[in-house]
């Protein structure tokens, strides 16, 4: 605007100011008026608001609407209840008084060592994780039970709990598991891969039968379970493991016996109707406590010595003597009055399968019978729970490394008639 227009504007009074702009606002009043009253008698008019919405949408149509994409059928489609299940990484858990359970691994936060941890799991004051493992909730897991039986359940199906839960009894999963009938060992078969080719399934019983199957022996089972080996009377399974013809095993008897036999050298049998062949031979008052895989390495007796000598001048210098201490494990034995000691897997030499084994910790009336023999590592945590209900946690590495033929320090003092029953890794719930 031009000076001289400005200061016509500002010579006008208010009056005529007001007056310029009111035909309009007088002209929008009655439109909108209009427009009012045309919308109340669609809105009170049922017939004419259908029939206004049919206008609409076939504007809309026409200005966005395009060709159907999908197709309707009637074809039914066998969909599996797993095809809608989310694949995710889980933690699995089972504490000692057979309480199991699944959380997500992503609940498992990653902490700078030092730390305090968080709670995994919360479980009752006498009760404590036994078994822990990581898998995906397609994973297939098999639970087997001491009766030769063997069940199998996929990672999602297993009750999912929080940090703060203390999971469901494994015998919700399974009916037919009872005080008699009851899980043995647990086995997270690995995915469809070239390395699970390499991997078999490995049995002991208690009367020392010794059986080797492919996994695929063990794809089709039903849900009420299988039977997973055939067993003579009085006999059970004393643990199953996922081996590799690679490596080695350690059959541990209850008068303190030790055999250690290649994988490869155990005959693979087809099928489950087998009750297996000799382990190891067994006295008539004596039976089989547990099953360990070990390394298998490939040294002369004079290599073994320097080792076990623990010479680090001589070990630093020679490339293969290191190689082989890195593949030293320790063997901790437990005894029934709380015995204990750990051992190099060097003193445990290769024998044949079928031998009578040979005596891994001394047995008398001061140590008592063996009760638990595993491999450990410097940083594990051992439980001890004797038939009082009592229990005691240490760590491994306070436990003395003896030669094979030896009693072990005390570990757990038991009173007159108490006996350790049973010595597991000590798994943290944190």
């Amino acid at each position: 605007m031009s000076d001289t227009q400005v200061k016509s504007i500002l010579d006008l009074k208010l009056q005529r100011l007001t007056a310029i702009g009111f035909d309009e606002i007088d002209e929008e009043l009655k439109i909108l008026c209009k427009t009012i009253e045309k919308l109340k008698n669609i809105l009170n008019n049922r017939s004419s608001l259908l029939r206004y919405i049919e206008e609409e949408l076939i504007n809309i149509k026409n200005k966005y609407g395009k060709d159907r994409i999908t197709q309707f059928s009637d074809q039914a489609l066998n969909l599996d209840i797993e095809d809608v299940i989310q694949h995710e990484d889980i933690v699995v858990t089972l504490t000692n008084q057979g309480y199991i359970k699944r959380s997500p691994l992503t609940s498992v936060r990653l902490q700078k060592r030092g730390g305090k941890g968080k709670i995994g799991i919360k479980t009752r004051e006498e009760d404590f994780v036994t078994e822990i493992f990581t898998g995906n909730t397609a994973s297939t897991v098999l639970f087997f039970s001491n009766k030769g039986k063997v069940f199998k359940i996929k990672g999602w199906k297993i009750p999912e709990g929080s940090n703060q839960s203390k999971g469901k009894p494994i015998s919700n999963l399974f009916a037919s598991l009872n005080n008699e009938n009851k899980v043995t060992s647990i086995m997270l078969l690995p995915d469809q891969n070239a390395n699970r080719k390499l991997l078999k399934i490995l049995f002991i019983t208690k009367k020392g039968k010794l059986r080797k199957n492919n996994i695929e022996d063990f794809q089709n089972i039903q849900s009420n379970g299988i039977i997973a080996m055939k067993l003579d009377k009085h006999d059970e399974i004393a643990a199953v493991k996922l081996v590799r013809d690679d490596q080695d095993v350690l059959i541990s008897t209850f008068n303190g016996l030790c055999l250690r036999t290649n994988i490869n050298k155990i005959r693979l049998f087809k099928g489950r109707s087998s009750k297996g062949l000799k382990g190891i031979k067994l006295s008539n008052n004596d039976e089989v406590i547990s099953l360990s895989v070990i390394n298998k390495v490939e040294s002369s007796e004079n290599e073994k010595k320097i080792i076990l000598k623990n010479e680090e001048g001589m070990i630093k210098k020679n490339t293969k003597l290191m190689e082989l201490k890195n593949k030293e494990q320790y063997i901790l034995s437990i005894t029934e009055n709380g015995y204990g000691k750990r051992t190099s897997s060097f003193e445990y030499n290769n024998q044949a399968r079928g031998g009578k084994g040979r005596k891994g910790i001394i047995i008398d009336k001061k140590n008592g019978n063996l009760v638990a023999c595993f491999p450990v590592n410097q940083a594990d945590s051992i439980m001890l729970i004797t038939n009082k209900g009592q229990t005691i946690s240490c760590s491994a590495k306070t436990i003395r490394v003896t030669g094979i033929v030896s009693r072990g320090v005390k570990v757990l003092n038991t009173a007159t008639d108490e006996k350790v029953v049973s010595a597991c890794l000590h798994l943290k719930d944190d």
